[in-house]
């Protein structure tokens, strides 16, 4: 996983039953939560840049064979962890379709 944007880490580690978590601000009173990371990079307070590495996702050994072994039950699920994204403005959660579209067309 990667930063979108460049931000400000406002916060880094384990919160509740969500796994590791990362708050980034990238400005204008939007937090951006990403929460279910088996391994995160950084520091609270830190500055990051586009493209910056926040962490890694849980639940693979790393050696590639979740790719090239065939699923058990025939249904092409696997148990592998699910990367929760959150966008807030202020205190309310908001819809990150429009935000994501404006940003990608100024290059924020």
């Amino acid at each position: 996983m990667t930063a979108p944007w460049s931000a400000t880490i406002r916060y880094l580690g384990p919160l509740l039953d969500y796994g590791n978590v990362i708050v980034l601000e990238p400005g204008d009173g939007y937090l951006l939560v990403l929460a279910g990371l088996g391994t995160v990079y950084g520091e609270v307070g830190e500055v990051i840049a586009t493209g910056a590495p926040l962490g890694l996702m849980g639940g693979s050994d790393g050696t590639g064979t979740e790719f090239t072994t065939a699923p058990e039950d025939g249904t092409g699920a696997r148990g592998t962890e699910t990367l929760y994204l959150e966008l807030r403005l202020g205190a309310e959660p908001v819809n990150p379709i429009d935000w994501f579209a404006a940003t990608a067309t100024t290059g924020e």
